[in-house]
C-alpha cells in the first residue's frame, strides 16, 4: 500500500510514497484541502512553493539527489501538508532516505517520541533537515573530483577527455545550485510563518536549515569559480599546444621550400644550368643548402623563437 500512517500523542504522520489513485482518494476522503492543491498533486512536476491557508500549509520542496547511472544530479520532489495534529509527506518518486526515515521512526520508540512529541512543525523540521543534510556527500564527492582533476591538469593532462569531465562537473554544480536556490527562500519564508503548529520557537530550527543551505550555496559558488578557472586554463594550455604544433609544421614546410624549389629547377629539362651535367656538384649544392637551413633552425631554437 502506498499510504502508511504513524501516530504518537495526538500527532498523525501520513507518508505517501506513490501518488496513485488509491493515495489520491485517501487524501480527498480524509482531508479537506483546497482543490488547487489536489490539482498540483496530479499535475506532475511542480516548482518549489509554499501555499498558506487558514488551517494548514502546503509545501513543495526539491531535494538534490545523485544518480549513479548517469553520474548526474537530479531533483527529488516532495510535497508536505501540515496542520494541527497531522503531517502528510508525499513522494513524487522513490526516496530511500524518506523510507528509512519513516521506518526508523516507526520501529524505534525513542526516536518516535523525540521526533513526534513536539508537534507536526518539529517533525517537519526533522524531515527537511535530514533531507538537505543528506546532500553533503554529493558536495564532498564533487569537491574531491574537482581537486583530482585540477592536479591532473597541472600535471600535463589537457585533452578532450579533460574538457568533457570539466563540462560534466560544471553541469552538476549548476544543477545543484539551480535546485538549492529556490529552497533557500522557501525555508526562509517558512521560518517567519506563525501558526499554532508553527510557533515562534520553531523559527530558530528553520533558520538553522537556511544557514546550512547558505553554506552549501557558498561552497558550490566556490566550486563553480574553480571549474570556470580550470576551463579557461585548459583552453589556454590546449591553444598553446596547438600553436606550438602549427608553428613546428610551418617551420618544417618553410624549411623544405628552398630544397623543393631547387629540386624543381634541376628537375626541369632546361639546358645551361650550373653543373647540371655533374651529379657530384648538384648533390653538394643540395647538401650545402640543407646545412644552411639546419644552421638557421639551430639559431632560431637557441633564441627560443621556435
Amino acid at each position: 500500500m502506498a499510504v502508511k500512517t504513524l501516530k504518537q500523542k495526538g500527532l498523525t504522520w501520513v507518508n505517501i510514497d506513490k501518488m496513485d489513485d488509491e493515495s489520491f482518494n485517501y487524501l480527498k476522503t480524509n482531508f479537506k484541502f483546497h482543490h488547487l492543491d489536489y490539482e498540483d498533486l496530479r499535475g506532475g512536476k511542480q516548482t518549489p512553493k509554499i501555499d498558506i491557508y487558514k488551517n494548514y500549509l502546503f509545501l513543495i520542496l526539491h531535494i538534490p539527489q545523485w544518480k549513479n547511472s548517469t553520474h548526474s544530479i537530479n531533483n527529488a520532489e516532495l510535497g508536505f501538508f501540515i496542520g494541527e495534529g497531522y503531517l502528510i509527506t508525499i513522494q513524487h518518486g522513490h526516496s530511500k532516505l524518506m523510507k528509512n526515515f519513516f521506518y526508523r521512526c516507526m520501529k524505534n520508540p525513542t526516536v518516535k517520541k523525540n521526533w513526534m512529541d513536539k508537534g507536526s512543525g518539529y517533525l517537519m523540521y526533522k524531515i527537511i533537515d535530514a533531507l538537505f543534510h543528506d546532500t553533503q556527500p554529493i558536495i564532498e564527492n564533487i569537491g574531491k573530483q574537482i581537486f583530482k582533476l585540477e592536479e591532473n591538469i597541472f600535471k600535463g593532462e589537457q585533452d578532450s577527455e579533460t574538457v568533457k569531465q570539466l563540462a560534466i562537473y560544471r553541469r552538476n554544480i549548476l544543477r545543484f545550485r539551480r535546485i538549492i536556490d529556490p529552497q533557500r527562500y522557501l525555508i526562509s519564508n517558512l521560518s517567519h510563518i506563525r501558526k499554532n503548529f508553527l510557533d515562534e520557537n520553531l523559527s530558530i530550527y528553520f533558520d538553522d536549515i537556511n544557514d546550512y543551505l547558505s553554506k552549501i550555496w557558498s561552497i558550490t559558488d566556490t566550486y563553480k569559480d574553480t571549474i570556470d578557472g580550470l576551463h579557461v586554463t585548459v583552453d589556454s594550455l590546449m591553444n598553446h599546444k596547438t600553436n606550438k604544433t602549427i608553428n613546428a609544421l610551418t617551420v618544417i614546410s618553410v624549411a623544405l621550400m628552398p630544397l623543393t624549389l631547387f629540386s624543381g629547377i634541376y628537375g626541369m629539362n632546361v639546358t645551361g644550368l650550373p653543373h647540371a651535367e655533374d651529379p657530384i656538384w648538384v648533390w653538394l649544392m643540395f647538401l650545402g643548402l640543407a646545412a644552411i637551413i639546419v644552421l638557421i633552425l639551430i639559431i632560431l631554437k637557441k633564441r627560443k623563437w621556435l
